[in-house]
């Protein structure tokens, strides 16, 4: 649907609603010196108090949130409207390790990278534009109360502060009040002087004449700009990129995203458990694992009754999973054999931890299992990486001027934490930069 007001002209049409177009768009706009335009496929107004509140994932308000089909027919869904997925994922905003940025472009210095994450997170006070801060000793629900008391011992005290790196850490979240903080709430909430924003705008296609872009096709109109940067998730990006016949300009058939497979390990609580939130503890290995310890069955979460168990997550994060996009198609691949067994090993290792004292009043006799079916961590990235051959560092097509992708599909590398963080500092210093 087009809207009848919708501009027929902009300096910079951002694609996408999300955390990195909502960031995008703001800044570029408060410099004042351009007129920006931001197209977002659902819902235009802010994410209400029911969509973000910590004790739900609304994945089955379905306007809010789009499934994607996947070729392998796992579950794949993504947020929709302002503040995309970061208005119904968990609350997750722990940044990276130092080291995963090593192999960066060289534009993106330590002191660029803390500036970024800093005015995001507050730094290691927290704050920051996006709320942040760890969850408190006596917010902790009943299962990750266990979990630290049983890792504390031999890892140490949960780390609180703002860089994650291997040991123990207590989940760092985008909150206030127990709600979900997006950079919607962040960076949109009031009126910025040359920005428009348009929802319930489906962007068909990226107008270009095979040197240069030259706007959006939005249904029959179009919208010409001098600059286009898409921000539509690395999932959209992709389906829109190679929907507009630009995949072909860079020389590609086909995108490959980058997933974190999951295996979790299950148990029967004895009782009823607290969850104030999904995720508040986790465990990072010198292998490369993350150990998730969610609060409870997902299914209260997402409005159902518990149905198969309190889950504790083990992810590879030094090697995801490769899979493909063609415009017609996802397939999120699966783990290499040497990730497999990394994960296999990181599930015993949790079943053990399950059957020792610290679990005895939570969890049910003979109830731990290994779920024999992977799952995936809805973390697809790395598509287009900053300073590879296909983006500059700071997301501008090589093959198509005017045109710039700046959300989760030009991460480079692997990250040992989960990739909003990170997709919210590289949106704010790309907009910074060029603002």
């Amino acid at each position: 649907m087009t809207p009848p007001d919708l501009p027929r002209t902009a300096d910079v049409v951002v694609v996408g609603a999300g955390t990195a177009g909502a960031i995008v768009a703001s800044l570029l706009a408060a410099a004042g010196d351009r007129s920006v335009l931001l197209l977002e496929r659902g819902p235009g107004g802010l994410p209400g108090a029911a969509i973000t509140d910590l004790t739900r994932l609304p994945l089955e308000d379905r306007e809010r949130s789009a499934p994607i089909p996947e070729r392998r027919g796992r579950p794949v869904v993504r947020g929709r409207g302002l503040g995309g997925s970061a208005a119904i994922n968990g609350g997750y905003f722990l940044r990276p390790h130092p080291e995963d940025f090593a192999a960066w472009p060289a534009w993106w210095t330590p002191a660029r990278l803390e500036e970024a994450f800093a005015a995001l997170d507050g730094g290691d006070d927290g704050g920051g534009a996006m709320s942040v801060r760890p969850f408190g000793d006596d917010e902790l629900g009943d299962v990750p109360a266990a979990f630290e008391r049983y890792w504390s011992p031999i890892l140490g005290p949960a780390r609180r502060d703002a860089w994650s790196g291997t040991g123990l850490l207590r989940v760092r979240s985008n909150r206030r009040d127990g709600h979900r903080v997006t950079a919607a709430d962040a960076f949109l909430a009031g009126p910025v002087p040359g920005l428009t924003v348009r929802g319930d705008t489906a962007v068909d296609e990226i107008l270009h004449d095979g040197a240069r872009a030259r706007g959006v096709r939005v249904g029959q109109e179009r919208v010409t700009a001098g600059e286009v940067v898409v921000a539509a998730g690395t999932l959209g990006t992709a389906a829109l990129l190679a929907g507009s016949g630009v995949l072909p300009l860079m020389g590609l058939a086909a995108l490959r995203p980058r997933e974190h497979a999951e295996r979790l390990v299950r148990f029967t609580p004895r009782r009823e458990v607290t969850a104030p939130a999904l995720l508040q503890s986790v465990v990072h290995t010198d292998d490369g694992l993350e150990i998730r310890c969610y609060g409870d069955d997902f299914a209260p979460f997402i409005g159902g009754q518990p149905l198969r168990g309190v889950p504790i997550g083990v992810t590879d994060m030094s090697e995801p999973s490769v899979g493909e996009c063609d415009g017609h198609g996802l397939d999120l691949g699966e783990p290499t054999a040497g990730s497999a067994t990394r994960m296999d090993r990181g599930a015993r290792r949790v079943a053990a931890m399950l059957t020792a004292p610290e679990f005895t009043d939570l969890v049910l006799p003979g109830s731990v299992e290994i779920d024999p079916v992977l799952g995936m961590s809805q973390h697809a990235t790395g598509t287009l990486p900053l300073g590879g051959p296909h983006v500059d560092p700071l997301g501008a097509v090589r093959a198509l001027d005017g045109l710039r992708v700046v959300d989760g599909s030009v991460l480079p590398g692997p990250l040992h934490s989960g990739p909003h963080a990170t997709i919210a500092a590289v949106a704010w210093a790309i907009a910074t930069d060029l603002a």
